[in-house]
């Protein structure tokens, strides 16, 4: 029994990464938004497109660094292999809580560069595969990938601030989103704790059946401003591509790109 069930657990992690080698966004997506005390926070993670897609199992080689914020408060999540959903948050703040992940670095091997050029002009890079031809890199190449998803929940009340967690690539509510929902709110972009100015922002909104996707840009100060709809679901993302190492250690990476996602539900 103990070897089907270890069989079962490694088949549901296998299946997973195989989906997060050919998928892109990635995203948490809490069973509930809202919670009252002592209740558990059970959230999914999934890889997929257009607020669609497959959940993968908790599992510490994909899974790096977990952890819940709320103003000056850190815990780490704890997983168990194979749970599923992946993560399960018993210990809480009251006010918001932001649930962070931190992935490994992974890999994906591209087979021709029309592949690469669609997903970095979907991305806001437009010029990308023009600069791979001249630095004469081939067509059959690897890219090297890291993802950083946050997600924003409520205990007993939607008081609180976003935190800035201190990742490579982050989305951080310069405004509390949940409140005021007549009025615009700020989200600012960083890389490397700076502030990303004109750079694509992708936001996609889910109100029952209707899905919607916008693009925006980061101003000068590396932020936009978005006006949320209430009891609407979001999921905020963008991308940064930069220089792979192109060494033997990372699989001769020719880009690395770096993903960053923000999900929350605004009140009714």
């Amino acid at each position: 029994m103990r070897f089907i069930l270890n069989k079962l657990i490694f088949i549901i992690i296998l299946s997973s990464m195989s989906k997060i080698c050919i998928s892109h966004e990635y995203w948490i997506d809490p069973i509930n938004y809202y919670y009252k005390n002592n209740e558990l926070i059970t959230a999914g993670v999934f890889i997929g497109d257009n607020f669609e897609g497959s959940q993968i199992a908790f599992s510490n080689k994909y899974f790096k660094n977990l952890s819940l914020f709320s103003n000056n408060n850190k815990i780490d999540i704890k997983g168990r292999l194979g749970d599923f959903p992946a993560l399960k948050i018993r210990k809480t703040f009251k006010g918001l809580n932001i649930i962070q992940i931190e992935s490994e670095i992974n890999y994906i091997h591209y087979k021709e560069l029309l592949k690469f050029e669609i997903f970095s002009r979907k991305k806001g890079y437009y010029n990308l595969a023009d600069k791979h031809k001249e630095k004469n890199y081939p067509e059959n190449f690897v890219e090297s990938y890291k993802r950083y998803s946050k997600s924003l929940v409520s205990v007993d009340s939607i008081d609180g601030n976003d935190v800035d967690t201190n990742m490579e690539l982050e989305l951080i509510f310069l405004d509390n989103p949940l409140k005021n929902l007549k009025k615009s709110k700020r989200i600012l972009l960083e890389h490397k704790n700076k502030s990303l100015a004109d750079h694509q922002v992708s936001v996609m909104s889910l109100r029952g059946d209707y899905f919607k996707r916008e693009y925006v840009r980061t101003n000068n100060e590396g932020y936009f401003e978005f006006i949320f709809r209430k009891d609407t679901k979001y999921l905020i993302e963008s991308v940064v591509i930069i220089e792979g190492t192109n060494k033997k250690i990372d699989k001769y990476a020719k880009w690395h790109s770096l993903w960053t996602s923000y999900t929350l539900k605004t009140p009714n």
